[in-house]
């Protein structure tokens, strides 16, 4: 994925992690957190193109630092401060980050790949044209953060924290979100292409034109979200909740939907054909009547066929009763 400000690079650098080097690097911190304090001998760190790979900074404070084409492969730099920092084509592949703080940093085609950002701190943040392929960012704080045409494929988000985030045109294909809480999150043309998702709460979320197909997505809640002309072709969403959902021009073309919930949803031109919705609640004569159906459709009511108005296949199936316990 590029961006304005071109393709992430990796640079050879002009100084060693070790040595003189990291003296000097020290010199350099200890004046930055002057300048933090406010102190007149303080001086904010500018590192441009210095190659820090392998580099032990655990708990490193560069917050608000300017830092430009800078190397970190499989740098440790666990609980380090890096918030409100900018990072310009900076590569921090294989590296350690777990429990930093990027909180309100400004990251320009920089790259994560293989990164542990594990229950790391992305509040806030401002992103455009980042990899984070294979990531693990595991109840990672994203909340407010913005990712613009950002390559999460193949990232762990699992129980992430991305509501309010903004993640426009970013590719999350062969992800894992299960449980990642995006309610309120605005994702338009975004791409979840087979990455699983079961039990993540989308709730009011704006995911226009988005692509989930072959995504699963048990028992995800989608109340009141905006998922107009998104594509879940041959995607897994039963037991869903589309309550009041807007499903304008969705595809839903060879999705499974067992026992999902459609309460007050738009299902304008919604596509099920080839869909399994058996045990669908929530549905009426006039919200199947607006979708698209065929003979391939699996109705709420179990039979298959294109849905007739009047013939109540809208009505679901009844669940079997529990046998009572034996006395």
């Amino acid at each position: 994925m590029t961006s304005e400000f071109g393709s992430p690079a990796r640079f050879p650098g002009r100084l060693s992690p070790r040595g003189p080097a990291m003296a000097q690097l020290r010199q350099i911190v200890q004046a930055h957190r002057a300048w933090l304090d406010q102190q007149p001998e303080g001086r904010r760190a500018s590192l441009t193109a210095w190659a820090l790979n392998e580099a032990e900074l655990d708990g490193v404070v560069l917050r608000g630092a300017l830092l430009r084409g800078c190397s970190f492969l499989e740098a440790k730099l666990a609980a380090a401060d890096l918030s409100q920092a900018v990072l310009i084509r900076c590569d921090f592949s294989q590296a350690v980050l777990a429990g930093a703080d990027l909180g309100g940093a400004e990251l320009k085609s920089c790259v994560f790949d293989g990164c542990l950002l594990s229950e790391g701190g992305l509040i806030e943040v401002r992103a455009h044209g980042c990899r984070f392929r294979r990531a693990l960012l595991r109840e990672a704080r994203l909340m407010d953060a913005v990712f613009h045409e950002c390559d999460f494929t193949g990232a762990a988000l699992t129980a992430a924290s991305l509501h309010y985030a903004d993640l426009g045109a970013s590719d999350f294909s062969d992800g894992e979100l299960e449980e990642a809480l995006l309610y309120h999150a605005r994702a338009g043309g975004a791409r979840f292409v087979a990455s699983r998702m079961a039990k993540a709460n989308f709730t009011s979320a704006r995911l226009q034109a988005c692509d989930f197909r072959l995504a699963q997505l048990l028992a995800a809640r989608f109340p009141g979200a905006d998922l107009s002309q998104s594509c879940f072709s041959r995607a897994t969403l039963d037991e869903c909740d589309f309550r009041q959902a807007r499903l304008r021009g969705a595809d839903f073309s060879g999705a499974s939907l067992e026992n999902a919930r459609f309460d007050e949803a738009d299902l304008m031109a919604a596509d099920f054909r080839g869909a399994n919705l058996r045990g669908a609640r929530g549905m009426t004569a006039t919200q199947l009547a607006r979708a698209r159906t065929d003979e391939t459709t699996i109705l709420p009511n179990g039979k298959r066929g294109a849905y007739l108005k009047g013939s109540g296949a809208e009505r679901p199936l009844s669940r079997p009763s529990r046998p009572l316990p034996s006395p």
